[in-house]
């Protein structure tokens, strides 16, 4: 792992999970990192044993509600689901899909309401709200008798689901960015793929050598978006979003400034859709379509690519290009929680435990549907799709940052991060104040959490 001074805040946690993840892309592994095989204890190291239900009262025929916001994981949690009920004949598994875009909403209407699903998926920067809003049931009690041994994730994700030494989530994948290009496109115009001696002025060449604006296409999609855009681009600059301590924003530094207008000045060349374009067609589905040479994109979005029938075959991954201090990268880390309101608490707890064993890790690996977190798996993952370079996001998880969510006052600027950087794209206001008007937003915010 690098010394070289983090972008964005990084807890103890972070500092561990980064530590992790650099020894775990030595090895070779994942999506985002992958750590020393784990040992296969009873606490999610090796599935349930299939001779004797574990779930609850074997005479008692229960069917509990598992929520997800991935469609294109939908099959592989379907198959966990499956396996898990083959093991325990009592407990059916019902899981229900919530886009992303209305998860969190229609989450945050069900918790106080005590209407939340028995397991769901949770995220690093929701996971504080519901901790302490005590709609997620502490995990605490079965970690210390053995019966989950969060030591068997990569990079002690375990820590990023724990609050005031509550326990409240189990790991299920990570995630890094990577760049996704079309090789139609490159091949067409003559020019070579992109590999890991780019930097972001070859990216912005390239891009621009690319887009023909007249037929709809661009060489760059210089989206508005924070974990699979601007923010690997600050951070590679030598800026931050956040200090080291979570105490300040990084907005308002000459060197997030810089790296700010420098994706903004590709929409302004066009060699990137305008705002109100990515806007109406978001830049993902353009890259789809086979309108986009190049995009930054997540390892958890794949299997979306995958689904086209247009870019089927004639896309691949290539790293992030280098920025002046490092080649920027955020890392984050999926969980799955119960309810502290449901009805089926033992059998809820039965299959959490079932999605945290490697039977169940092994699975996500095999269908591609993410990179999962039980240490020894990922490289199924990188396998479950030879014709694409996967390894790249293992590879970039050694310097990664971690997602800056651990502190209180993560959901209030993050909320309100994308409305004031949407006019600044949108030309409205200038990117400097904008990002100006970010760092005092986030200034305050942090203040009032204190």
């Amino acid at each position: 792992m690098n010394v070289r001074k983090k972008s964005t805040a990084v807890t103890a946690a972070g500092v561990l999970l980064v530590a992790s993840l650099a020894l775990a892309a030595c090895g070779g592994n994942s999506n985002n990192g992958g750590n020393a095989a784990g040992s296969a204890s009873a606490g999610g190291a090796s599935s349930p044993a299939a001779s004797k239900p574990a779930g609850g009262d074997p005479k008692k025929n229960v069917t509990i509600s598992y929520t997800i916001w991935d469609k294109n994981q939908q099959p592989a949690m379907e198959a966990i689901a499956k396996a898990f009920t083959d093991q325990n004949p009592n407990i059916k598994v019902k899981i229900d899909v919530i886009p992303w875009g209305d998860y969190w909403t229609k989450m945050s209407a069900a918790a106080p309401s005590g209407t939340l699903p028995d397991v769901f998926w949770m995220h690093g920067g929701q996971f504080i709200k519901y901790a302490t809003g005590k709609f997620i049931e502490p995990i605490t009690d079965k970690v210390t008798a053995g019966e989950i041994d969060l030591g068997n994730y990569a990079s002690n994700l375990g820590s990023i689901y724990t609050l005031d030494g509550e326990n409240y989530g189990i790991p299920k994948d990570f995630d890094t960015i990577g760049l996704a290009y079309n090789k139609e496109l490159f091949d067409t115009a003559g020019v070579p793929y992109p590999d890991d001696t780019w930097d972001y002025a070859k990216l912005a060449e390239v891009a621009k050598q690319l887009s023909q604006p007249d037929k709809g296409i661009y060489g760059f999609g210089a989206k508005l978006d924070t974990q699979a855009g601007y923010w690997n681009d600050i951070l590679a600059n030598g800026g931050h979003i956040l200090n080291d301590d979570m105490t300040k924003s990084g907005y308002d530094e000459p060197a997030t400034i810089e790296a700010l207008k420098a994706r903004y000045q590709l929409i302004v060349d066009k060699a990137s859709p305008t705002h109100q374009q990515m806007t109406d067609t978001d830049a993902v589905e353009m890259f789809k379509s086979g309108k986009l040479a190049m995009i930054f994109d997540g390892s958890w979005d794949n299997g979306n690519l995958a689904s086209s029938d247009i870019i089927k075959g004639k896309y691949d991954w290539a790293p992030l290009p280098k920025g002046k201090v490092m080649r920027g990268n955020i890392i984050n880390g999926l969980g799955n929680v119960m309810s502290s309101k449901g009805k089926h608490k033992e059998e809820s707890w039965q299959f959490l435990k079932f999605l945290g064993s490697k039977e169940a890790a092994e699975i996500t690996a095999q269908m591609g549907a993410a990179i999962p977190a039980f240490t020894g798996t990922q490289d199924a993952w990188v396998k479950s799709q030879p014709d694409l370079n996967l390894q790249v996001f293992i590879d970039q998880a050694a310097d990664a940052v971690p997602y800056p969510s651990g502190s209180k006052s993560y959901p209030v600027w993050f909320a309100k991060e994308a409305e004031i950087m949407s006019q600044a794209w949108g030309g409205a206001i200038s990117v400097e104040e904008g990002a100006k008007k970010v760092a005092e937003m986030m200034n305050q915010a942090i203040a009032d959490a204190k």
